[in-house]
């Protein structure tokens, strides 16, 4: 009796022993995947983070590349024109000069009494005073066509075209230059001075 009741004794120690062994077992397996899980859900939230932080860092460059766009359009109202507006009013044209005035009443004196050389004379007289005078380069066409001179007279009428200030000008202008035309049997020439001076 004594030596069964003595092996319940060791049967029941070795039981216990056992069940002490296989908890911690168990235990041990438990927190491991409770730390793989959390490192998971680390992980995409700062890759998240880090993606939305450079979307304003762009959207800030480019607004900030259009401003200096806005001083390069105030550049062109700059440009103003005021001295080309005020070249005609310069013009060397004999305006209010008795000596150029006198000249050219001498001028038509000499066209009427056909003296041809004396009338040149007081033109080139003329335009040493006002070089810029229209009504001077068609007189001077208008003499070279009396001598049969129609490429000088085209040359002189052309040149008062660069002077002239109202289409009463031009169209007189133009012509001398028909009449040039018409001394050398110029077609295209003839046809292009009807249509100016149908224009004006």
């Amino acid at each position: 009796m004594k030596h069964c009741h003595y092996t319940l004794l060791l049967c029941a120690a070795a039981f216990l022993v056992g069940c002490q062994t296989t908890p911690p077992v168990s235990k041990s397996s438990v927190p491991i995947p409770e730390d793989k899980t959390p490192v998971v859900q680390q992980t995409p939230e700062s890759s998240s983070k880090v993606q939305i932080t450079p979307l304003p860092d762009h959207g800030i460059q480019s607004q900030s590349q259009p401003l200096p766009s806005a001083p390069v359009a105030s550049v062109p109202p700059r440009v103003i024109l005021p001295p080309q507006t005020t070249a005609p009013s310069n013009l060397k044209d004999g305006r209010g000069i008795a000596a150029y005035q006198k000249l050219m009443e001498d001028y038509l004196q000499s066209l009427r009494n056909n003296d041809i050389a004396s009338a040149e004379n007081y033109l080139i007289q003329a335009q040493r005073i006002a070089p810029q005078s229209a009504d001077v380069y068609r007189e001077l066409a208008r003499l070279a066509n009396l001598k049969k001179q129609g490429t000088s007279a085209e040359a002189f009428a052309r040149k008062g075209l660069t002077f002239a200030q109202n289409n009463a000008q031009r169209k007189q202008l133009w012509q001398q230059i028909l009449q040039s035309a018409q001394l050398r049997n110029n077609a295209v020439l003839i046809q292009q001075a009807q249509q100016n001076i149908a224009k004006y």
